[in-house]
C-alpha cells in the first residue's frame, strides 16, 4: 500500500522552500529602488530579472539529473544559505555588474535546491500526490509573499544595508537543515534496473505540460515583476508596493493550499481548466478598478495563477516515473527560464510604450496557457496505475529515535 504523507520531512522541506523562495521574492520588491539608485532602463530592470530566472531556472535540471543518480541531501543547506547570500549582500553592490553577479548567486543557490526538494517531497507525499505537493509549495509561496515585505521593511528602517538583515533567518534555516541531512540523506531510491524499467515518457504529453508551465510562468514572472513597477509609476511609496506584491504572492500560497485536495478529488487537469478559465477575464478587471477592489482582484488572481506550478508537477511526475528530480527540474527550470524572456520583452514593451502598455499586454497572455491546459491527458492517463507503484521510490525515513 502507498505510504502516508511524512509531515515532518515536507515541514523541513517546505521550511526551506520558504527560505529560498524569500530571496526570489525580495528582488521584484527591489526593482524600483535599484532602478533608481543605479539609474537603470526598464530593460535593464527587467535584466535583473532574467539574470535571476536563467540562473535559477535553466541549471535546474543538471541538478535534477544528478539528484536522480544519487541522493544529494547536501544540495538543500547549500541551496539555502547561496540564495540568501547573494540577495542579502545586494544592498553591498556598487555597480550594476556587481549586482548581477549577485543575483547570479542567489539564482545558482535557488536553482541547486528545488529539484533536490522537489523529489524528496514528492517521495514523502503517500497516495495524494496534490495535496503533498501542495503542502511543499505552499511554503514557498508563502516565503514568495514575504519576500517584498521584508525588503520594503529592511529598507524603509535601514537602508539597502538593511538587507544583510536576511541574513540571520538563511543562516539558521541553512543550519537546520544541516543537522537533518542524515535522516534526510535516508531517502531509498529505485535501483538502477527500477530505473531503466520505467514507463517511456509519453514526449506529446510532456511537450503539453512544458507548454503551461513555461506560458503560465510567463504571466505570473510578468506580475511578479510589473504590479511593483505598475504602483510605482502611480506615486506609491515602497512599503505600499511591497505590501501589494506581498498580497498578491500570499494569496497564491492560500490557493495553492486550497487547490491540492480540491485537485485531488475533482481531477488535476479540470480544476486547472476551472481555474484558468476564471482567471483569463480579471486582470483586465483588476487594471480598470481602484483602491480596495483593485487590491481584491489581484489577490484572487493570485488564488487562480499559483496553484498552476504544483499540478502541473505533479501530472508530469506522475508521467515521468523514475526521474522524479529530473523532471522538477525540467519544468521549474525552462518554465520559469522562459518567464525570465517573457519578463525582458515586457521591459521591451515598457520602455516604448509605458508601464500600463506591459500590464495591458499581460491581460491578454493567460488564454494562451488555458488553450494548452485544454490539451493535457485526462487525468485517468496521467495517474501511475497500481504496475507503476514499484518503480516509485519509497518514502523518506523517518529519523531514528535515540
Amino acid at each position: 500500500m502507498p505510504h502516508g504523507i511524512n509531515k515532518k520531512a515536507l515541514a523541513l522541506l517546505g521550511l526551506g522552500h520558504l527560505m529560498v523562495d524569500l530571496n526570489t521574492g525580495a528582488l521584484p520588491a527591489l526593482l524600483p529602488f535599484l532602478k533608481n539608485s543605479f539609474a537603470l532602463s526598464y530593460t535593464m530592470t527587467s535584466a535583473l530579472i532574467l539574470v535571476a530566472n536563467v540562473s535559477s531556472s535553466l541549471v535546474q535540471p543538471v541538478f535534477g539529473y544528478l539528484s536522480d543518480r544519487s541522493a544529494k541531501a547536501w544540495l538543500l543547506p547549500c541551496g539555502v544559505i547561496a540564495a540568501t547570500c547573494g540577495m542579502a549582500s545586494v544592498g553591498l553592490a556598487g555597480s550594476y555588474p556587481t549586482l548581477l553577479a549577485l543575483v547570479l548567486i542567489s539564482g545558482i543557490g535557488i536553482a541547486s535546491y528545488h529539484p533536490e526538494a522537489y523529489k524528496t517531497a514528492y517521495l514523502s507525499t503517500g497516495a495524494k500526490k496534490a495535496t503533498g505537493i501542495s503542502l511543499f509549495s505552499v511554503g514557498g509561496n508563502i516565503g514568495l509573499g514575504l519576500g517584498p515585505l521584508a525588503v520594503a521593511l529592511c529598507l524603509a528602517g535601514w537602508g539597502p544595508h538593511g538587507l544583510l538583515l536576511l541574513w540571520i533567518p538563511g543562516l539558521i534555516v541553512g543550519g537546520v537543515f544541516i543537522r537533518c541531512l542524515p535522516w534526510l540523506s535516508q531517502v531509498r531510491l529505485p535501483s538502477p534496473e527500477a530505473q531503466s524499467e520505467a514507463p517511456a515518457i509519453p514526449h506529446a504529453a510532456m511537450v503539453v505540460v512544458l507548454g503551461v508551465v513555461m506560458l503560465g510562468a510567463c504571466v505570473h514572472a510578468g506580475l511578479f515583476t510589473y504590479v511593483p513597477l505598475y504602483f510605482d509609476a502611480r506615486g506609491e511609496g515602497t512599503l505600499v508596493v511591497g505590501s501589494i506584491v506581498s498580497l498578491f504572492l500570499i494569496a497564491g500560497a492560500v490557493g495553492t493550499l486550497i487547490a491540492g485536495p480540491l485537485s485531488d478529488r475533482i481531477g488535476h487537469k479540470r480544476f486547472l481548466v476551472l481555474s484558468f478559465g476564471a482567471l483569463c477575464p480579471l486582470l483586465p478587471v483588476f487594471l480598470h478598478t481602484d483602491g480596495v477592489l483593485s487590491l481584491i482582484v489581484l489577490a484572487l488572481v493570485g488564488m487562480l495563477l499559483s496553484p498552476m506550478f504544483a499540478l502541473t508537477l505533479v501530472i508530469a511526475q506522475n508521467l515521468m516515473q523514475g526521474r522524479l528530480g529530473t523532471t522538477a527540474g525540467l519544468l521549474t527550470g525552462v518554465g520559469f527560464g522562459v518567464g525570465g524572456l517573457g519578463v525582458t520583452g515586457l521591459g521591451l514593451i515598457a520602455d516604448t510604450w509605458g508601464v500600463a502598455a506591459a500590464m495591458q499586454t499581460l491581460c491578454v497572455l493567460p488564454v494562451l496557457p488555458w488553450l494548452c491546459i485544454c490539451l493535457l491527458p485526462a487525468d485517468g492517463k496521467t495517474e501511475p496505475g497500481p504496475d507503476q507503484v514499484p518503480n516509485t521510490p519509497a518514502a523518506v525515513a523517518q529519523p531514528s529515535e535515540n
